[in-house]
């Protein structure tokens, strides 16, 4: 074989292979839970190409299949899916895999499919409502920096978390020709939990930022149609405030496209009803994620946007028996004590560069703060 024949060969064989690659179809991000109840979850992925998709779950008993819909019509010739599964039991495991097929062509009455693809196989557990006690990560700020969020999972021994909050501005901006929400921390949180456990992404001000800040909901998508909500976790209960921007809404920087104003009183009279609650009242935990901590706002001018959180949320809040606030935004680590005055309830602000492990159990809640290198940076215990 003489080297010209040896070239052609090789040549040939790229060509054949990256042909090859262009035409397959494979799921690029994902999949990761969202929405995880005792009767329900949602799953988000995308897909390289233009699809149909669908989930199929296998329990001890029941092989189900779900598809994302819409009125009467299934999601088809998108990239982009959130698949929700109802009528699930609860405290039950199931496996699941990710089922899509690419359309090469959307015609009225004909449809050209291409190539399909199946997921691995993964597992998660419904929500069992009789859990005593439970373990909960959090962390805040990390802007962008998916490694040092891997990193303190990691230091808070996430394997053992029962659940996972992001507590705000996990992106410094939501821009499109900017980190997605993907490369900035949701692929990171695929690689190591969410394909089998849920985490929820509590909103932040620089997360209403930049041109993709409207699309939020679709990578965290709530069956509550709100960013804002409620979760109970066994016996414990956790509050989810979506505070808004810290400016004023009048600031010439959001060139008059936000309310947030309104939006936070439509979200306080919301929160009156939740405190009210059977569901909330019954808890043994009350646990608040806020990205603003909602304290110390009173005679500060300068940030309108936390003060209108403080005279809004902080009294509902108040009369609530609220056991600990978990907030960021100010990049400090700091906890400040229920105060007869103003808090009723203890803030701890957990700084940009740790997260926090909370375990419940015994009545109690321990706060271990942790940084990147693991060291614990601070610890309280809350005797209930």
């Amino acid at each position: 074989m003489n080297l010209r024949h040896l070239l052609s060969l090789l040549l040939t064989a790229t060509l054949g292979c990256a042909v090859s690659k262009a035409q397959s179809l494979s799921i690029d991000h994902g999949p990761y839970l969202q929405d995880v109840t005792t009767d329900r979850a949602t799953f988000v992925f995308t897909t390289s190409k233009r699809s149909v998709a669908y989930v199929e779950l296998y329990s001890a008993t029941d092989t189900l299949r779900f598809y994302q819909q819409q009125d009467g019509l299934r999601a088809a010739d998108t990239t982009f899916f959130a698949i929700k599964a109802e009528g699930l039991k609860p405290a039950t495991r199931y496996s699941y895999r990710i089922h899509a097929k690419e359309i090469k062509r959307f015609r009225p009455y004909k449809v050209d499919f291409g190539a399909d693809t199946t997921s691995a196989q993964y597992s998660f557990t419904t929500l069992n409502p009789r859990q005593r006690g439970s373990s909960l990560f959090a962390t805040a700020d990390m802007h962008d920096r998916p490694g040092v969020l891997a990193n303190l999972l990691h230091a808070c021994d996430y394997e053992s978390c029962d659940a996972f909050f992001f507590v705000g501005d996990m992106m410094s901006y939501m821009e499109r020709k900017g980190h997605s929400p993907f490369t900035a921390f949701i692929d990171t949180c695929v690689s190591l939990f969410a394909t089998e456990k849920a985490f929820q992404w509590v909103r932040g001000n620089h997360e209403t930022r930049g041109d993709l800040a409207r699309h939020f909901s679709r990578y965290a998508p709530q069956s509550s149609g709100h960013i804002y909500g409620a979760q109970r976790i066994g016996d414990a209960i956790v509050i989810m405030l979506d505070v808004g921007e810290d400016k004023a809404d009048r600031h010439e920087v959001y060139a008059g496209l936000i309310d947030f104003d309104a939006y936070r009183t439509e979200q306080a009279e919301w929160l009156r009803k939740v405190v009210r609650s059977k569901e909330f009242k019954q808890a043994k935990y009350r646990i608040v994620m806020s990205h603003f901590p909602i304290y110390g706002f009173e005679g500060i001018d300068d940030w309108k946007g936390c003060q209108d959180a403080y005279f809004k949320f902080m009294p509902i809040l108040n009369d609530a028996k609220i056991d600990l606030m978990i907030s960021g935004h100010t990049h400090r680590l700091h906890y400040a004590p229920a105060q007869p005055d103003d808090n009723r309830y203890p803030v701890l602000e957990q700084g940009h560069k740790n997260a926090t492990r909370l375990d419940l159990s015994d009545g109690n809640i321990r706060i271990s703060v942790r940084n990147a290198e693991g060291k614990e940076v601070f610890s309280q215990t809350i005797e209930r």
